[in-house]
């Protein structure tokens, strides 16, 4: 359950990210001049983040004590999580009443710093993982695993919001746009890290004390199903951007895809956790 709580809070949190990246860029791709760009891109970027944080405190034993990390701001990463990740939805609840008036100076602030806040959250949450003691979280891996989950996903609920609307559309939205350039991307960013997973691991089993505790880790036939499933959401996701009469279908399909790798991939993350050298 404690694993369950952590993957909730990071994959939320990260799609809320990505889903924020993927909206402004939207709206700027079209000149920041639209101001009929609907705030529901928002409204689910904020449920999805104070979802990951209802993961988070379930993480705790004592929940009402998670104030008393932020005493550490200056040397803890998890007091700057802690700090950022609400920074941030407050960043965002704030866009959603100015997004439903015409565009101005204050909501591309707002906006610009929605995204700031949301990538120095990525960041920190990155950070957190970053511990010598732990070999196998203790490479680039992990900051490609997390960066390319925020883009990934965040896309992906992208397409699927203004898919919903865009039936009746036949010109490609610059949101559509956005978010198939944001799959892509994403899609490349897990590529880069397998090289990196698989090496942290080897060096990890290279450990006695880790080998004979975790000598049933195998990231091979993971990472083979993972990619399975991303190369089937991005043809997903390109059927979308083609056929808008089914694209909420083709979209939200393409959703449960990467989803479903998403989970599976960070479940096996948190399992893989061992402690050496002490």
């Amino acid at each position: 359950m404690r694993n369950w709580s952590l993957v909730c809070f990071t994959l939320f949190t990260q799609s809320a990210v990505g889903l924020v990246w993927v909206r402004v860029a939207g709206r700027w791709f079209a000149g920041g001049t639209r101001a009929e760009f609907s705030p529901w891109p928002m409204v689910i970027a904020l449920a999805l983040t104070i979802l990951g944080l209802s993961g988070a405190l379930a993480h705790l034993a004592k929940p009402r004590l998670a104030p008393y990390a932020l005493r550490n701001l200056a040397v803890s990463w998890l007091s700057r999580e802690v700090f950022l990740v609400p920074a941030f939805a407050g960043a965002v609840a704030l866009t959603i009443p100015l997004s439903l008036r015409d565009t101005s100076s204050a909501l591309v602030i707002l906006e610009t710093a929605a995204c700031f806040l949301g990538g120095a959250a990525l960041f920190a949450m990155t950070r957190v993982y970053l511990l010598e003691t732990v070999p196998v979280w203790n490479s680039p891996a992990t900051p490609l695993e997390f960066a390319g989950s925020a883009i990934l996903l965040g896309s992906a609920f992208g397409a699927v919001l203004t898919s919903l609307g865009a039936a009746d559309q036949p010109d490609w939205k610059p949101e559509i746009i956005a978010a198939g350039i944001g799959i892509l991307l994403g899609l490349m960013l897990k590529v880069l890290a397998i090289p990196p997973a698989l090496s942290a691991e080897r060096e990890a089993r290279a450990q006695t004390w880790y080998a004979t505790t975790a000598a049933s880790l195998s990231a091979g036939q993971a990472w083979m199903v993972r990619m399975g499933l991303n190369l089937i959401s991005l043809v997903l996701i390109l059927i979308a951007m083609g056929e808008y009469g089914l694209s909420w279908l083709w979209s939200c399909l393409c959703l449960i895809c990467l989803g479903t790798g998403e989970v599976m991939g960070r479940l096996r993350f948190y399992k893989a956790y061992r402690r050496i050298g002490l």
